[in-house]
């Protein structure tokens, strides 16, 4: 699919303690399991950090921010401006199960909308969830406003909102693996359990 996998990885990690990208979960680290998910649907892939040299070991383009301190909104801007694809999947670097099912399924809704966003038990997860190139515009217009919540550019472009109920017509059922992320030490051990109980 001729789309951009955009990883953010500009975190501090400062709730888990250490890197949450480079935690490993049966000997591969978790960045390296998303450019691998990644890989079979997308054909190209950016890491945005602002720590190079952790991730020159993988050999993927890296870009970092351009609005310093400023959170994730900050990561999307940099990936969008890197981006050389209309359709990109945004991928937050903490999330160890993403499905490439669910990413193909929110880039082919991208035809008709700005942004896809699942919307799992009620609650938006906009770091998996495929944006348009031009919707850089409007997050560089909330950045310049200080307004650093992603969901509050949503007001100003078209989205979709992916339910349980819209991905079931779409003959996907969501996991609840697949829109897990890892911010605490204590989710870090639940991925290693999930992980050993067969989730790829």
């Amino acid at each position: 699919m001729e789309a951009t996998g955009i990883i953010l990885a500009g975190g501090k990690s400062s709730r888990m303690g250490t890197n949450k990208a480079l935690l490993e979960i049966n000997g591969k680290t978790v960045i390296e399991t998303i450019c691998e998910e990644l890989d079979s649907i997308v054909n190209n892939i950016i890491i945005v950090t602002n720590s190079f040299e952790d991730y020159q070991y993988l050999g993927r383009k890296m870009v970092q921010d351009e609005w310093k301190e400023m959170g994730p909104l900050a990561g999307i801007h940099a990936g969008l401006s890197a981006s050389e694809t209309e359709q990109n999947l945004i991928v937050a670097c903490d999330m160890p199960f993403i499905s490439a099912e669910l990413g193909t399924i929110l880039l082919e809704q991208l035809s008709d909308y700005d942004a896809v966003v699942p919307e799992i038990s009620g609650q938006l997860h906009p770091l998996f969830a495929a944006y348009r190139k031009d919707v850089k515009k409007e997050v560089e217009n909330a950045l310049k406003q200080n307004k650093l919540r992603i969901r509050g550019i949503f007001q100003n472009i078209h989205v979709k909102m992916l339910d349980e109920t819209e991905l079931s017509k779409l003959d996907y059922s969501i996991d609840e693996a697949d829109i897990f992320n890892m911010n605490h030490p204590d989710e870090y051990e639940q991925a290693k359990a999930i992980k050993s109980k067969g989730r790829e």
